[in-house]
């Protein structure tokens, strides 16, 4: 009778050591509280953060200053070209149609010239305003210079091509003043905004 009653208390005992054990599986406490909270987003770095202090820039460009612009820009392209064609022309001992070329600059620089007039002022676009009037001066000097040798007055063509230098020596300036305009948004449909090199 003790081997059975101290066998019972074994099992007794088991049981109530098995019964204390946590299980395998973790559960949530049902006394946990619930906490609200905002999710923070990730920290900005130095770079971020002194962009989103950074005042947005605007171009404010005057009414109608693209459209004068182009059209006195296309009058400065064609320039451009006649000063290279008439040494063309001089060169292929064509004095007729390098005569012609020298006409056809001085009256498209007059074009210019007349334009630039009507040009509203414009801060932003101050330094390639001046560009295309120093190179629509040069266009009429040279043209001046080589109607001057070809009618056989007072000019010689050492002068004329003393001012085409000027020319060539201006036009990568000239170049990237443009392209400091197109960086501000202006845009001439027909005519990209640079003029041929040599």
């Amino acid at each position: 009778m003790r081997a059975v009653l101290t066998a019972l208390a074994i099992v007794v005992a088991v049981t109530a050591i098995g019964c204390t054990e946590p299980s395998s599986s973790a559960r949530p406490s049902s006394s946990l509280l619930e906490v609200e909270f905002t999710p923070r987003g990730p920290t900005p770095g130095p770079d971020e953060s002194e962009e989103a202090t950074e005042e947005p820039s605007f171009v404010t460009i005057p009414v109608g200053w693209d459209d004068s612009f182009c059209a006195i820009f296309a009058d400065v392209a064609v320039g451009q070209e006649l000063v290279i064609d008439i040494e063309r022309a001089i060169d292929e001992e064509n004095p007729k149609d390098a005569k012609g070329l020298a006409r056809d600059l001085r009256e498209i620089t007059a074009d210019g010239v007349g334009l630039m007039e009507g040009l509203p002022a414009w801060e932003d676009a101050a330094d390639a305003t001046a560009q295309v009037a120093a190179l629509l001066d040069l266009y009429g000097t040279a043209a001046t210079e080589y109607l001057a040798y070809f009618n056989e007055e007072t000019g010689t063509l050492r002068r004329a091509r003393n001012v085409r230098r000027q020319i060539s020596r201006s036009t990568d300036g000239a170049n990237e003043k443009f392209a400091e305009l197109e960086t501000l948004g202006i845009e001439c449909t027909d005519q990209p905004l640079v003029i041929e090199e040599f």
